[in-house]
């Protein structure tokens, strides 16, 4: 019984939010300004250098297009606002967006909210095929059989490494050399790699681990195995390079301190997205002291994990195919030219960009790019994909503080995700 209430409950508040949101009929077409241009309202949660590139991409196709009577006004939302506006926004049509850029992960968790926009005629509206694109990235957007996304970008997560502590002809190749190589290097004050017990990179590497071994989140049932042998062999071999008899790392490195030991050569490696590419100013800088180079283990077309930014349309403000199809030569706009997306530390999803000698001529995102013809999502296709992410991460913070085994975290982790998705069924 009380279930039964809880779900009524979570319904009665859901279609309030949904109410809301969607507001209603009298409100009338909110797409056309006094003048009869298409007014599209882009929300996406790019920041720094990104943003700033997304910005000038949006102010350069209103001056294009301005004779087609088209413009787009971006809005910036940080990313965890952004999701929960979606769903609880008290807004009407005219300040609701027709186009949302978000992680492909994060899809199928809010196509069950029924907000996306189905774009199967995209394809055949803008005259491209799969071949063009970075497949991990196509098939991103695809969610039983329908495309909810467009591909944006794919962005794994690389080997960043100083130049003055090793050489190139040192670099590993494979996770135990890594481990050897920082055993080696860990002396004077100076780490193989400053490990953050924080685990927003660290649960990205761990991941890493995973899937370049043939490991997964999820069987085919979709039932988690992140506890399985694999994924513990993968933590324990990740803890003790942080808590093992011979650590390269310092303890209770916090957020930040990874990049901070990093950036005053007191450690030789730093994972991070090619974002941190601008950070470091590589492209302006071709004599700096930090190279970049994929990720052990990810060599020779082996899988590693990415993410992927993809481009979504609302159901409740796409109300035509006049405005759909403005939406749609927006969102090709971007992708031809993303050259200058992807000096905003980003590797695009069209692969013909990744031709021109503007892009080769980026040097540090090679490594990116080498890795992003490779990569995987995960099993993104289901709805709870992102939640399982993070409490993987959360297991994977509690092996590296010391808080618990690496055993005990994953499977702790795999039982909170199991009651997690218990509840959100009834």
């Amino acid at each position: 019984m009380k279930k039964f209430f809880k779900w009524m409950g979570l319904l009665l508040c859901g279609l309030l939010s949904l109410t809301a949101f969607f507001g209603c009929g009298s409100v009338g077409d909110p797409v056309e300004d006094e003048t009869g241009f298409i007014v599209l309202r882009f929300w996406n949660g790019f920041t720094g250098t990104d943003g700033e590139t997304m910005d000038r991409i949006v102010e350069n196709f209103n001056r294009e297009y301005e004779e087609k009577q088209i413009k787009v006004v971006a809005d910036k939302i940080p990313w965890d606002t952004l999701f929960t506006k979606l769903t609880t926004t008290s807004s009407n049509l005219r300040s609701a967006p027709h186009i949302v850029a978000m992680s492909a992960s994060r899809i199928a968790g809010m196509n069950l909210r029924n907000i996306f926009l189905p774009m199967d005629d995209i394809a055949e509206y803008l005259g491209v095929t799969a071949d063009e694109y970075l497949q991990s990235a196509w098939n991103g957007g695809v969610l039983n059989g329908h495309r909810l996304g467009f591909p944006i970008d794919v962005h794994p997560t690389a080997m960043y490494y100083n130049k003055n502590l090793i050489q190139e002809s040192e670099l590993p190749t494979t996770w135990d050399e890594f481990f050897n190589i920082c055993k080696a290097k860990t002396k004077d004050g100076v780490y193989g790699w400053a490990c953050p017990s924080m685990y927003s990179i660290t649960k990205d590497v761990f991941i890493n681990m995973l899937y370049s071994s043939g490991g997964t989140m999820f069987d085919g049932d979709y039932n988690p195995i992140f506890d399985n042998q694999l994924a513990v062999s993968k933590l324990d071999f990740l803890n003790n390079m942080v808590n093992g008899t011979s650590p390269v790392s310092p303890k209770n490195v916090g957020a930040g301190g990874d990049y901070t030991l990093f950036t005053q050569g007191k450690s030789v490696f730093y994972f991070d997205g090619p974002w941190v590419i601008n950070t470091f100013g590589l492209l302006d800088n071709p004599d700096s002291n930090i190279g970049v180079a994929p990720l052990p283990d990810t060599m020779n077309g082996q899988e590693n994990f990415a993410g992927s930014h993809q481009f979504t349309l609302m159901k409740n403000t796409v109300t035509s195919d006049r405005i759909k199809n403005a939406c749609y030569t927006f969102m090709r706009y971007v992708n031809e030219h993303s050259l200058d997306w992807a000096k905003a530390g980003q590797v695009p999803a069209l692969k013909s960009i990744h031709e021109t000698d503007e892009y080769k001529a980026l040097e540090p995102l090679k490594a990116f790019t080498e890795m992003a013809e490779h990569s995987v999502l995960g099993e993104i296709e289901y709805e709870y994909w992102y939640e399982a992410y993070n409490y993987m991460g959360t297991a994977v913070s509690n092996a590296i503080s010391g808080i618990k085994t690496p055993t005990q975290a994953l499977q702790e982790a795999v039982n909170d995700f199991k009651g997690f998705v218990e509840d959100e069924q009834y």
